[in-house]
């Protein structure tokens, strides 16, 4: 039996073909994908074959195809018409990375939809970045980790910070995030991987989930729970490595540092910070969670004379090189 099929009709050829390149180079759709310029080839084909979903633009659109075998159909709206309440729509001139997520968004709301594939090629790597000392350098430095990563393995970074101000720094607001992820998990388990691609975003080659807006949205999810939402979310997505940026926000954070491959702590030098990290070394030792300590490698990190301005330059200068070798010592590379 082959894969469900998706189905794209629009007249404009130029316009089929990037939008078959788009969901071709999703490499964890589960569709088999066919592209048609004209409606009587379409028509053609519906007849032979059953449809899982279509997209198709508005002035192509005929009421007809409600009744053919045809699990769900999706229209390209180009503000040309008047389509019915009961058809469902996204705006057809959109950005490509922008309408994906949409067609993510609106088909994943469905009652009918395909599963994902959750084969995974390679055994997912789990990196966290954890400091007892709250360094301001934490986010910057696993971002870069994350962006210098993601040109080897497909990767995903999450961020637990209180307030991580991604979309003052990106300046753009998130139609969906990290929240709605865990909501979706919750009440929907099924539909997860399609909530995920229709939120999930990039800087350069590495994904990220934006950050909930408030960490009072996720601390009350218990602590068994955050390992499977993060294996469900690699597997959907099909990542090799998910760099978790930690902070004590999220419940059960030390049972997450246990489950990591490599962890990473940024240090200080001063009498406090020296201070804290030894009662945090021994209620590890106390708790029991001497994994940690083993699997973790301590970062003083120099002092930077340039540091990027924005967030999609972080995989070169000092910083980087920094990175790099870190990575490269710890196999990674």
């Amino acid at each position: 039996m082959g894969k469900p099929i998706m189905a794209i009709c629009d007249r404009q050829a130029a316009y089929t073909s990037q939008l078959i390149s788009l969901f071709q180079g999703k490499k964890e759709l589960p569709f088999e994908i066919h592209g048609f310029t004209k409606n009587e080839s379409l028509e053609e084909f519906c007849g032979k074959h059953k449809i899982a979903l279509l997209l198709i633009s508005e002035s192509d659109y005929r009421e007809e195809l409600q009744s053919r075998e045809i699990d769900r159909i999706l229209v390209l709206r180009e503000g040309t018409g008047n389509l019915p309440e009961c058809v469902a729509a996204v705006n057809k001139f959109q950005p490509a990375g922008m309408l994906y997520r949409d067609i993510m968004r609106v088909y994943g709301e469905g009652e009918r939809i395909v599963p994902f594939w959750k084969s995974m090629k390679k055994k997912m790597r789990l990196i966290g970045v954890y400091s007892p000392l709250h360094c301001c350098m934490q986010t910057m430095f696993t971002l870069a980790m994350g962006e210098i990563l993601a040109k080897k393995y497909k990767t995903l970074y999450l961020n637990f910070e209180c307030f991580s101000g991604f979309e003052m720094l990106l300046g753009t607001r998130f139609n969906g995030n990290l929240t709605d992820v865990l909501y979706c998990y919750e009440c929907a388990k099924e539909k997860l991987p399609y909530k995920i691609e229709s939120i999930v975003q990039k800087i350069g080659e590495l994904y990220f989930v934006p950050p909930a807006s408030s960490y009072e949205d996720f601390r009350d999810i218990r602590e068994e729970e955050w390992l499977a939402v993060i294996t469900e979310i690699a597997a959907a997505g099909g990542y090799e490595v998910v760099l978790l940026d930690l902070t004590e926000q999220v419940r059960g954070v030390y049972t997450l540092l246990e489950a990591c491959d490599k962890i990473y702590t940024l240090l200080k030098d001063d009498r406090m910070a020296k201070a804290k990290l030894a009662q945090y070394e021994l209620m590890l030792e106390q708790e029991s969670y001497g994994s940690i300590q083993e699997k973790t490698v301590k970062c003083r990190l120099p002092l930077f004379k340039n540091l990027p301005e924005r967030m999609e330059e972080l995989n070169r200068g000092e910083v980087a090189e920094y990175v790099k070798k870190l990575l490269a010592e710890g196999g990674l590379l």
